[in-house]
């Protein structure tokens, strides 16, 4: 049941309107001059509601769960092989994206380094033909008469007198202070120095 107001521009909006003319031997009677005969004079009409009850929130209600002692002994090795797994699926994905990670980054490293060996070899290649351009050029000018060069002669031959070694001049001098020391040091120095 419903409670309903009825405000005072609702009577003044109903007076305005023309009533119809109330017959005598009529059987219908408006509701509001039934009450007015029954009450009296008019005052305005307050009706206490009762409201439908309202059905309660499942939501709200909270449930009490078990302690985990009671738990049986299966379902709590259920629990921590659940934990176990998924520390370990954690892992493992973990791994496979730093696996994966390192993959990338060693394939790019090796393409790039390869661009780098790739160019040093043409560069060597490109090298290596422009001094063999320079020798054909140069043997070429030798031939010529007017640059002043000689074809080489076994007779023009120079030799050198090798040079005494080391190690007889310092027998020779007997006042060395320090002969450990030299001696040390001729071991370490090679013999073309």
């Amino acid at each position: 049941m419903t409670a309903a107001i009825r405000s005072a521009d609702s009577r003044r909006s109903r007076s305005t309107h023309k009533r119809a003319p109330d017959r005598p031997n009529s059987k219908v009677t408006s509701i509001a001059r039934a009450r007015r005969a029954k009450t009296g004079p008019e005052l305005p009409h307050y009706e206490v509601a009762e409201a439908p009850p309202r059905p309660r929130a499942e939501a709200s209600v909270l449930k009490v769960m078990p302690d985990r002692q009671w738990q049986p002994v299966w379902l709590q090795s259920l629990l921590r092989v659940e934990r176990a797994s998924s520390a370990a699926v954690v892992l493992l994905l973990g791994g496979a994206l730093a696996l994966y990670g390192l993959t990338v980054y060693s394939q790019q490293r090796w393409s790039q380094e390869y661009q780098k060996l790739e160019t040093l070899r043409l560069r060597e290649q490109q090298l290596t033909a422009a001094s063999e351009v320079l020798k054909h050029q140069l043997a070429k000018e030798a031939q010529n008469p007017e640059t002043g060069l000689a074809p080489q002669k076994p007779a023009d031959t120079i030799f050198l007198q090798p040079v005494p070694d080391r190690r007889s001049l310092g027998a020779r001098t007997p006042n060395s202070e320090e002969p450990a020391i030299k001696n040390q040091g001729d071991a370490e120095t090679p013999l073309g120095y």
